[in-house]
């Protein structure tokens, strides 16, 4: 299966539901009737006040970044027991809890772990919809309920670091490239070659040594089960073969030149990565059913600090593993955190509540309206950009107004155009996102490296920044529309303009772009799709425009472009690995020279250039506002969280390089 036909942004939006008794019971406290009774019973239990052996270790620049009043005022956190078998803990005839039978889905009772020494994430949904498996291959498995940090990298790399900054405190890195699993590694000249190096001491959670043989093994069953597992058919239409020479070095053979092929698979960023099993325990598994899951046996087996204790439908718990690798070879100090709960919180209203009353650390990315809003009725919690506007950082998933460009009129560039300029995207921040957010012209994140490319068609760019009805009057009156009651017609018919959105997520500036398109003559509407129906009909292409990211570009401009390569587009009814459904052989031939062009190489630019010269006027999809990760984080208990002036990694929980802000964070109290 190829990465972006699975590998979708918004994977972490798992179903959730919060369980009172099960929540208070992972944090040790007693349950009470009623969601509101259990939160007062956490928030009136004792802290524990003894520093963990963790956090007197965690680099002690990781504090320096934190707001300095986390220690102060923080209220107290629930006692902590083991669960009874139901889910809420046993209690004693004086009413203190006690430690009883292991919860359904645990392989033994749970150890006590203080509510402040216990990392607590928030999602939306009613609940863990995939609680029984941990196989980061199949579909259906969410980012935001802990596999992108109980497992880890062979390399990690911060879209984010600065000449000041370039990973963790602590960490070696340099330009935000961030070795971990690996030592090194190194590729020949014409990118057809890759040799990686593995780190001496690496070893899996059951103490076999982490090798070169798992990296072969690994490459080697995506190839055997493409068609069924994610990253399949990338390495096998990508990899030629793959060898371990030795324990600790691992050869990849390209098919062709491929400058790219180690950062866009073995370098964690954002969304993206392929993960090392261990051959020892899938080897004898079908990984297309193998559900990688079974606590008494220590599943998932990960090179990670992270130990799944607890997954049911209502919670996933993970424990610190004390035996962890990096903490024995002195590469990484164990993580502060002793406990992760991921916990339900039903919609953003509700985890709202919960972060002004303290009872979470952090959640999904909030509306502008809600994260301003929690901002200033909690002073512990902050953000990316503490407590001012935007609230966050950007994300890599510019939002763009889409089409299936195979259906008519939408087809038609200039009627693309005609759209575009009834867009006032000034109006979508200052309405939408009250001022909170930032607009684009381009598909592309205004992240540092990419800004030397898209520097260089400003000039063509501009064109495409002009808000203007009567220019859009005049593109509609040539293609032989008029008005009837204030909509353009032709042949007695509208432009019917659904615009399809996923979830919640566009709540608060699609009504106004539906809008802006209707006061233009279009005859447009929105709907918010829940489930999915909408990644159906979006990949059918069944639909008239969409908004949505593009998962594509981080440190140079090829991801994004070859979004729209022809070879993903497929006939309107047929499955297409990305939307948008543009043809341009011309275009293809640039963007497939840019494939075996290095990002390093001069000659990237002008075939950049030439791209969007051919782009920009097509328009296959109309740029609209940059995304922002606007993710509240409290500092009642926690304190380092990555933030804008120590930017050593992005503060997301659901992105593959959440580990490394996890292991780093201190302990407050």
């Amino acid at each position: 299966m190829d990465r972006q036909a699975d590998v979708s942004r918004r994977k972490f939006l798992c179903g959730l539901a919060i369980v009172p008794a099960a929540f208070l019971a992972a944090c040790g406290g007693t349950a009470s009737t009623g969601a509101d009774a259990t939160l007062q019973a956490i928030a009136s239990a004792k802290p524990s006040t003894a520093p963990s052996t963790a956090a007197s270790a965690a680099p002690s620049t990781a504090a320096s970044a934190a707001p300095s009043t986390a220690a102060s005022a923080a209220p107290s956190s629930a006692a902590s027991a083991a669960p009874a078998t139901s889910g809420s803990p046993a209690a004693s005839s004086s009413g203190a809890p006690v430690a009883s039978a292991a919860p359904a889905g645990s392989a033994a009772p749970l150890k006590q772990v203080a509510r402040n020494r216990t990392l607590i994430f928030a999602n939306t949904g009613n609940q863990l919809t995939d609680y029984n498996t941990m196989n980061p291959f199949l579909t259906g498995i969410s980012t935001g309920t802990g596999y992108p940090y109980a497992f880890e990298a062979p390399y990690y790399y911060n879209a984010y670091a600065t000449d000041a900054v370039s990973g963790p405190p602590g960490t070696p890195s340099k330009d935000g490239l961030i070795p971990w699993q690996l030592e090194s590694y190194q590729v020949n000249a014409d990118f057809t070659q890759y040799t990686l190096k593995v780190r001496q001491g690496v070893t899996w959670s059951d103490g076999q040594p982490f090798t070169a043989k798992d990296i072969a093994f690994t490459i080697t069953m995506l190839q055997k089960y493409s068609d069924t597992l994610t990253w399949g058919i990338d390495m096998k239409t990508r990899v030629k073969s793959v060898t371990a020479s030795d324990d600790t070095t691992a050869v990849i053979v390209l098919n062709d030149a491929d400058p790219r092929f180690f950062f866009n698979f073995f370098q964690f960023h954002q969304d993206i990565g392929v993960l090392i099993m261990p051959e020892h325990i899938w080897k004898d598994q079908d990984p297309t059913s193998f559900a990688n899951f079974d606590i008494a046996k220590g599943y998932p087996v990960t090179t990670g600090p992270w130990k799944l204790v607890l997954s049911t439908p209502q919670q996933r718990i993970f424990d610190r593993d004390p035996n962890w690798w990096a903490a024995k070879t002195g590469f990484h100090p164990l993580p502060a955190v002793e406990r992760i709960i991921i916990l339900p919180a039903a919609d953003e209203t509700k985890i709202v509540q919960l972060a002004i009353n303290n009872e979470i650390d952090m959640s999904i990315d909030l509306r502008p309206t809600n994260i301003g809003a929690v901002t200033k009725q909690n002073p512990k919690i902050s953000t990316w950009t503490g407590s001012k506007a935007p609230y966050g950082y950007r994300d890599w998933w510019p939002i763009s107004l889409g089409f299936n460009d195979m259906k008519e009129p939408f087809n038609d560039p200039e009627i693309r155009w005609a759209i575009n300029y009834c867009i006032d995207r000034n109006q979508l921040v200052t309405l939408g996102y009250q001022g909170a957010g930032e607009t684009t012209l381009l598909p592309f994140p205004k992240f540092p490296a990419l800004q030397k490319y898209t520097d260089t068609v400003n000039d063509l760019a501009a064109k495409i920044d002009n808000f203007s009805l009567d220019q859009s009057a005049a593109i509609m009156t040539k293609k032989g529309y008029t008005k009837t009651n204030s909509l353009w017609t032709k042949d007695g018919k509208t432009i019917s303009l659904v615009i399809s959105c996923p979830g919640n997520l566009f709540q608060d500036i699609a009504p106004i772009t539906s809008q802006q398109l209707r006061n233009g003559g279009f005859d447009a509407s929105f709907k918010l799709i829940q489930g999915p129906e909408y990644a159906d009909n979006l990949n059918a292409g069944n639909i008239d425009a969409f908004m949505q990211g593009h998962g594509g570009s981080v440190r140079d401009p090829y991801a994004t472009l070859n979004l729209y390569h022809s070879r993903y587009s497929k006939p309107t009814g047929q499955r297409a690995t990305y939307p948008y459904r543009w043809v341009n052989a011309d275009y293809d031939k640039l963007v497939d020279q840019m494939s075996k062009t290095a990002p390093e190489d001069p000659a990237l630019l002008p075939l950049f250039r030439k791209a969007m010269e051919i782009w920009i006027p097509a328009l296959p999809d109309i740029g609209l506002v940059q995304w922002f990760h606007r993710i509240p984080t409290n500092t009642t208990y926690w304190t380092g969280f990555p933030d804008e002036s120590n930017p050593y990694i992005n503060s997301c929980y659901w992105h593959r390089t959440s580990g490394l802000w996890i292991n780093t964070i201190k302990a407050a109290q």
